[in-house]
């Protein structure tokens, strides 16, 4: 009788699991492919999850060593769903910063999720962010940025 018990708890506990519940923990792989590259240097492909964040506090970075090709890709593994936006820097001399001149411009190329462009600066996070709900490939193209 116990046992009978014990096994109808168990089905009515079961019942209560949804199944959209299982993504909160579900991880997914994003490409990311990137053009536009010079056979020189590193990239630098971060990651950010929030406006607060972008630009500023990456959740990750990747860096990629570049050979002949102008071109790279890179997969990234284990992130939740959630929100986020990319941004690329040709890191050519390898310092592993971003580069500027005067007033903080970039001399590196840099490029951002969706392609996105800024006015006057860097674009925004709504602009360049996007859903990650299951495995997904990025193009980004970097490019000079022009005052």
């Amino acid at each position: 009788m116990i046992s009978l018990i014990t096994v109808l708890l168990s089905v009515v506990s079961l019942s209560h699991i949804h199944p959209e519940d299982s993504t909160a923990t579900e991880k997914f792989t994003l490409t990311v492919k990137i053009r536009g590259l010079a056979p020189e240097g590193q990239a630098i492909v971060s990651i950010f999850n929030s406006p607060e964040s972008f630009l500023k506090s990456p959740i990750r970075n990747e860096y990629i060593p570049l050979g002949a090709s102008r071109s790279a890709e890179i997969v990234i593994h284990s992130l939740s769903a959630g929100v986020y936006a990319v941004s690329v820097v040709h890191d050519k001399n390898g310092d592993g910063k971003l580069a500027t001149g005067l007033f903080g411009i970039p001399t590196e190329h840099v490029g951002f999720s969706n392609n996105a462009k800024g006015m006057l600066g860097p674009p925004s996070f709504d602009k360049a962010c996007f859903a990650l709900n299951h495995s997904s490939d990025i193009e980004i193209a970097v490019a000079k940025i022009r005052p």
